[in-house]
């Protein structure tokens, strides 16, 4: 079985970069569609329009909240009628997903450009399709990933601090999951084994959290750019989205999605938040040692990402939520890459288990 390892054409991060988009994406054309919600396009819009000058054509498409079937097909549209020689993805997670699926229906070069560092969507080949009712439809996969991923960190460093720890929630998922992968040689998510290279950006993602993490989020909380913010925010767009898509993962999101499944449930938090515990229960279910267990509660904690079903205002699931979380953990294929049978009665006792070592390191307590 061959390996692969997937990235981005041309990845660009600086301190108020956007002003510079000209520079990097002008070879794609002189016509552009911007898809952006529409507060981005109110505060980022001149600034886009001023960079390209005279001679291009910039098409601004509001988005219109979600990245379903129907509005990509409104965007699609735009962009035949327009002529546009390449497709641009100004926001968060879903005008991130939708500007690569429009790019990816109609092979148009695609730049996408975050505006918080929530997760780590902006360079994967892949995009989520929810319905209008905003439930999940498909995840789609692309033949090549976006073509540039511009990160102007000015922008993110303004961004509500809550998507950054919230990335850095998705960012610890990755190692995660992914050395179940590398040890196992399962297939990632091109369907190939991983590379040296993708388990080390993998590990890289984690220590660059365990060292600048706290750090980055103080900095963050003043609205200035240091050196461990700047480390965090590669970490939490370009490492974590090369490491989990170049290695796959485990459990690390299944019990995200398993939360999910709690329709009946409003929810209340990010993805990468939801994703914190997911990757606490994940350590649990596969027996990592206290020492570990340590060090990756602790860090949450430091840094404000939920540690405890009460964090995720889930503290008072009933049995029966319990095991429609854990068919919807059983459901992910990636949770029987472990080298051992997972069953209800682990999912359900990994959960448990996580919720109250979460609740010891919230009340000042260790495992040792």
């Amino acid at each position: 079985m061959a390996q692969i390892f997937g990235s981005p054409g041309k990845y660009v991060q600086g301190f108020g970069e956007l002003h510079n988009i000209k520079k990097h994406v002008s070879w794609i054309g002189d016509s552009y569609l911007v898809i952006a919600s529409k507060n981005r396009i109110n505060d980022l819009g001149e600034v886009i329009k001023e960079s390209f000058g005279e001679g291009y054509k910039i098409i601004f498409a509001e988005f219109h909240g979600e990245s379903s079937r129907k509005e990509v097909k409104r965007l699609m549209d735009i962009a035949v009628t327009e002529g546009c020689n390449g497709v641009v993805g100004l926001g968060g997670g879903k005008v991130i997903d939708t500007a690569k699926a429009v790019g990816g229906n109609l092979k148009l070069p695609t730049v996408i450009i975050p505006t918080i560092a929530a997760s780590d969507a902006a360079t994967s080949a892949c995009a989520c399709i929810y319905n209008e009712d905003g439930s999940l439809d498909e995840e789609i996969y692309f033949d090549q990933n976006p073509d540039i991923v511009l990160v102007d960190t000015e922008i993110i460093m303004n961004a509500p601090v809550r998507f950054l720890v919230a990335g850095m929630g998705d960012t610890l998922s990755t190692y995660i999951g992914a050395r179940v992968c590398y040890r196992g040689y399962k297939d990632n998510d091109f369907g190939a084994k991983p590379t040296e290279t993708s388990i080390t950006i993998a590990k890289l993602s984690y220590d660059l959290l365990m060292k600048h993490g706290l750090l980055a989020k103080l900095a963050c909380e003043q609205k200035v750019m240091t050196k461990d913010l700047n480390k965090i925010i590669e970490a939490n767009i370009l490492l974590s989205g090369l490491g989990f898509e170049n290695n796959g993962g485990s459990s690390d999101h299944s019990f995200y999605y398993g939360f999910c499944d709690l329709t009946h449930r409003k929810e209340h938090m990010y993805h990468g938040e939801y994703v914190s515990v997911s990757s606490l229960c994940t350590l649990v279910l596969e027996g990592a040692p206290k020492e570990e267990l340590d060090e990756v509660f602790s860090f949450c904690v430091s840094v404000g990402l939920p540690v405890c079903l009460e964090d995720l205002k889930l503290g008072d699931l009933t049995e029966e939520e319990f095991k429609i979380v854990s068919k919807g953990v059983l459901r992910c294929k990636s949770t029987h890459n472990y080298p051992f049978e997972v069953t209800e009665t682990e999912v359900i006792a990994a959960i448990k288990t996580a919720d109250v070592i979460g609740k010891m390191y919230k009340a000042g307590k260790r495992l040792f």
